[in-house]
Formats: C-alpha cells, structure tokens, sequence
C-alpha cells in the first residue's frame, strides 16, 4: 500500500496542471516513506546488533584479569542483571519507533488516497468511455467539447448494392453532444471511498447526439442513391415457359428503389448510435417485390401448368399427322388471378378450322381417272371428309383441360375413304351417265360391271352427277310416291332419294333409253347386277357420276349370255326370319337422310299425313354444296330438293 499512488502516474498525460502537482506530491510523500522505512529497518538491524554486542561484554566482566594476570571475579547475578537492564531498554525503544512510523505510513497512505477521491469529484476516472471517446481525467465541459470534436469528425458510409459507398459527416449535418445531465451523473456517481475499486472496472457510456435535420434531409436529398433516375424498381417472380425447357419459374429481381421514409429513419438511427456503416440492403430500405420465387400461391400455379410443359395432342390422318405441341399449347393456356386453368378458346376454334381447311374434302372438285382412260372433274356432290368443327373444337378443349398427351382423331360430319391420295379410295361405284354404264371396284379390282337406265332429262328427272356416298342398304323395299307403288329387291340409296335398285320390269339398259324411258332419277339396274351389288356394297362407299363426251356408242365387254343373265329377273327369295318386308321395316333411323326418315315405309310421314313432295321432286336432307367463294369446311348441312321421287323408278314397268 505503500506504493499505491504511483500507480496513478501513468494517467498523467490525461490529468490538468493541478492533479499534475497532486501526483509529484504524492511521488515525493512516496518517496519519503519508502526512505523512512529503509531508516526503520536499519535502526532495527543496530538494535539488534547492540544486543548481541552487550552479550559480549555481559561475559567478560566474568573473566576479567589484571595486568598482573590475577583475574577478577564479579558476581553472577550482577552480570545478569546488567544484562537485561540494557536489552530491554532498547528492545522497548525500537518498538516505540516501529509503531510510530506505521501509523505515519497508513495515515500518509490514507490521506493521499482521500485526496485523490476527492479529486475525482471533479474529473472522471480512469478507463471512463462516453461515446466511444475515453474522457478520463476530464472535467464534464472538457469531455464535452472532446465529444464534440469527435463528433464532426464523425462519418456515416452508406453501402449500396454493387458495393457502391457514400458518407454522411457529422460536420455536414451539425452533429454535437446533447448537453444534458448524463456528464455530470456520471461524475456524481463516483465514489471518494470506492473510486479505487471503480477505476479498475472502466465503463462505457452512451450521449445522445443531436444534429440539424433540416441539414440531414439536405443531404440525404442530395445522395447518389436517392436520384429516380438510378432506381430499377422490383420484379415479381414469375412462371414463363421456355420453348425446349417447358414452364420455369423466373426468380424476382429486387432492383434498387428507395423507401424514402424507411431510409431517412435507418439513417438517422445509425447516426443517433454512432454507427459507422449503414448496408442499404440488409436494413431493408429497398423496395422488396411482392412475390418471391418460394411463395406458396406461385408453386401451386407452377405445379398446375407443368403437365402443360410436355404435351402433345396428335392429330391421325392416315399417314399423315398434326401435332399440337407444348409450344402452341403454352400460348394457348393461363391461370386467372384465382390460379384457375383459363384456355384460349378462340385460338383452339382456330386451330380446329385450320385443320378442316386442310383435310376437308368434302364438297371439293375430284380429279377422277375413269375406266375409260380419260380424266374428269367432278365438280358436284358431298362426297369427303368433314371434320364435325363445334364438336372437334369442344373435344379439344376437355383434352386440354385433362392434361395428358393423347393420339385422336377428329371428329367428323362426314367420312370418306382416306386421307391418302384420292379421298374415295379403291372401292367406289363408278357411274357414266353418259355411256349408261357402271363399274363397282372393290379393293381395287373390277367385280362387275353394267348397263343401266338413269333418270329421263326430258321430265326433269335427269340423274345428277357428282360424288356421293351410299346412305344405307335395304332389302325387299317398295318404293312409294303418288300414284305408284313398286317393290324392289334391292334398295341403296345414294344421293337423298336417289339410289341404286334392281328394275325387274325392264328387259333392257344401257343406250338411250334414259332419254325417252328414263326414271325418275334412280339407277334401274338389272336384277343379276344389283344382286350383286347388294351383296358386296355397304353404307358409304363412295358412287361417282359424272358424263363424259364420246362415250354414247360405248358397248360394253359382256358376253350376250351374261347380257342376258344380268336383265333376266332374280327369282324372289323369302326375307330371313328376322327381316321384314320393306313395306313394313324402316332402316334405322341413323343411316337414313333426315326427309327420309320422315316417311314411313306406307308412303306416310311420322304424323300419318302423306307426303308433301310431288312426284318428281322430293326434300331430302343431304350436306349442301357450299356457295361459290365459300370454305366448304364452313357450310352445315341445310334442306335441299332432289329431282327424284322416293320411288326413283316409274310407276309402271316400261320394259
């Protein structure tokens, strides 16, 4: 304890001119009692040394001899007494010196250490930090204007993305110490008994600041990261499709736009803790998009348009395909702010009538190669593919609503043979009318071929020509219109009210007689040539008619026997046990023209009343030709009038 004061020596540097000469004369009292107790201990060391030196004489007054060498002899007890009367004087006195230096020592000690207590009731302790500044030693008005100073010294480095770097200083903005109470607590709070004990566990204290806001918000204006110009404003993330890659989700971007408030308040925050560094972006003074990549909603619209990534939907026709791929389809799909599937349903009718427009046939002009060797367009009829487009377009768009890739084909109005090369196929009834003669290929090859007897073009009756299909078959029929009743064997209509029949009542066909004995429109064939026919043909099989010039004189390769087989009658065979007769069997309802299947095989219509048509023109409901100018693929089927009577044949046998 001696040598506390000097301990205080090394906060001198720090202390004013008066503490200065409190610690010399605390050295100096050091000094000077780190000498008086060097004194004491060598007053001790004599004391000790006279002690043993008084033992020593003790002794030789006992032996003591004369210049005559007689030794003297003294009493024991008085050698003793000596002895211990001398000893103790002295031990007695140093004690006296040793108490009394002690006590001057603590008292030195106490009063340099109350001195220096009180001395901290003006200047604040060692290891006494305010603001980051160490103001030991210092008054409050001192430690003031150092706080002061260091705080226009005081510099705010904002960070911006791209490690762009501004500063604010606190000169700039007027910052200083807010002058309150803080100081002078501190000061009051430090003890004359304990300052020891306080100086060795150092505090740290925090002044508020003050600075002009006035100057702040000027200078906060006038920031590089503040100017709009700079500023990329947020995107959400989103999900895009990627052609090669299907949907994706493309994260947000968080740009750099400014919340005005938001950064005036975090820089003004980091001013009033002193705060060296301000990150724009960890503080969250940027605008922030409003839907992350991770959001919840967004995953639910990713995993609804995903399947959409990969689908195809393939259009079969024959050999050749239409593919709907996912490129298309991403074009055509959405999800509404609900997260519901939305389909572009103008786009899917599009497409479906694209697709008729390429593959629809029917109602088109055919090149036919007839078997004559000669070529000739058919310009008229129905024959062909029709894609059904309403429906087509509705399938579609359940196909789409699934899912899932599929192979289909489409829906048709009308079917034809193929989609590969001519659309009637290999099979198919070739009829020239001007020649009055048929062939029926089938597969390909020839199986028969005949005379006939058409319409008569001078009633009005002609047989038209164009391209058609057989509407149904029907065995043991009878023919009916007004004033006639005729039963026939064989009954395939092709064209409404027009068809194929056998004509038992005639023993000829083919040449002219269509122009002076015609039908009403039907083809009169022979009774052996329809046989065969019937037997072979089935419901749509295409029948082309057309006229081709130079062919009237055309004989035809039969031999007078087949000739005469063919126009001989078929003997009458009995309906199977589950037919019935045509007069009272109507084909099904589905193979029938719409006119047709309002006549019941008695001649009368559906309510019992007789037919409305007169005998030489008949409605039947057949697909239309389309208007000149028009897309086939548009026109749906309307009522017609045919030139031919149901019956299609005369009322009478005309031979």
């Amino acid at each position: 304890m001696i040598l506390l004061p000097l301990s205080f020596i090394k906060y001198s540097v720090n202390l004013p001119n008066q503490l200065k000469i409190f610690q010399l004369f605390s050295a100096h009292l050091s000094a000077y009692l780190f000498d008086f107790s060097n004194i004491l201990h060598y007053n001790n060391r004599r004391t000790r040394k006279d002690i043993f030196t008084d033992r020593k004489r003790a002794v030789l007054p006992m032996a003591e001899t004369t210049q005559t060498g007689t030794i003297q002899q003294h009493s024991t007890d008085e050698v003793t007494t000596h002895r211990e009367t001398a000893s103790g004087k002295k031990h007695f006195s140093g004690r006296i010196k040793l108490y009394i230096a002690s006590a001057v020592t603590l008292g030195a000690i106490l009063l340099a250490y109350f001195m220096i207590g009180f001395h901290y009731q003006k200047v604040f302790l060692p290891a006494t930090i305010v603001n980051e500044t160490d103001v030991s030693g210092l008054t409050p008005e001192m430690a003031l204007e150092q706080l002061n100073a260091h705080a226009a010294e005081y510099v705010l480095t904002i960070i911006e993305d791209g490690e762009r770097t501004e500063q604010i200083s606190g000169r700039d903005i007027g910052l200083h110490a807010k002058n309150d109470t803080l100081l002078q607590d501190i000061l009051n709070n430090q003890n004359i008994i304990t300052w020891a004990f306080q100086c060795f566990q150092g505090k740290k204290y925090s002044l508020d600041m003050e600075y002009d806001e006035q100057k702040l918000l000027s200078v906060i204006n006038t920031l590089s990261c503040m100017d709009k110009k700079n500023w990329i404003s947020p995107q959400d993330a989103y999900i895009t499709y990627i052609k090669g890659d299907g949907y994706t989700i493309v994260p947000e971007l968080p740009g750099n736009e400014i919340l005005i408030d938001h950064f005036s308040e975090a820089v003004a925050a980091a001013i009033d803790h002193l705060d060296h560094t301000l990150s724009l972006r960890d503080t969250g003074v940027y605008k922030t998009p409003d839907i992350c990549s991770d959001d919840n909603a967004l995953q639910e619209q990713f995993a609804r348009l995903q399947p959409y990534s990969d689908m195809t939907v393939t259009y079969q026709f024959d050999s050749q395909t239409e593919i709907l791929d996912s490129d298309t389809l991403s074009e055509w799909v959405s999800l509404d702010k609900n997260g519901n599937l939305e389909i572009n349903e103008d786009a899917v009718a599009e497409f479906i009538k694209e697709l008729a427009k390429k593959y629809n046939t029917a109602y088109s002009p055919k090149i036919f190669e007839t078997s004559y060797g000669e070529t000739v367009t058919i310009k008229h009829g129905f024959y062909g593919w029709q894609i059904d487009k309403a429906t087509e377009t509705e399938n579609l768009l359940q196909v789409i609503r699934d899912g899932e890739s599929v192979t289909r084909e489409p829906a048709y109005l009308l079917r034809a043979a193929s989609h590969d090369g001519a659309d009637y196929g290999d099979t198919y009834v070739e009829i020239n009318l001007t020649a009055q003669h048929l062939f029926y290929y089938k597969d390909g090859e020839l199986l028969i071929e005949s005379d006939f007897v058409s319409g008569n073009p001078s009633r009005g009756n002609a047989t038209p020509d164009g391209a058609y299909a057989i509407t149904y078959t029907e065995r043991n029929a009878t023919l009916k219109g007004q004033n006639y009743r005729t039963p026939v064997s064989y009954w395939m209509p092709f064209n409404g009210n027009v068809g194929m029949h056998d004509s038992s009542w005639r023993s000829s066909f083919g040449g002219v007689i269509y122009q002076t004995n015609g039908s009403h429109g039907c083809i009169n064939l022979p009774p052996a040539a329809a046989k065969t026919i019937f037997e072979n043909i089935e419901k749509g099989i295409p029948v082309l008619c057309y006229h081709l010039g130079q062919t009237e004189q055309y004989t035809n390769a039969l031999s007078e026997e087949q000739t005469a087989a063919q126009n001989s009658p078929v003997e009458p065979q009995e309906p199977a046990a589950s037919e019935t007769p045509a007069d009272t069997q109507q084909p099904d309802a589905d193979e029938m023209p719409a006119d047709i299947q309002s006549i019941s095989p008695t001649g009368e219509n559906a309510n019992n009343e007789p037919p409305a048509p007169a005998e030489n023109e008949t409605s039947a409901v057949i697909p239309p030709a389309p208007a000149q100018g028009t897309d086939s693929s548009q026109v749906p089927p309307v009522s017609v009038q045919s030139t031919d009577p149901i019956a299609g044949t005369s009322p009478e046998p005309t031979g």
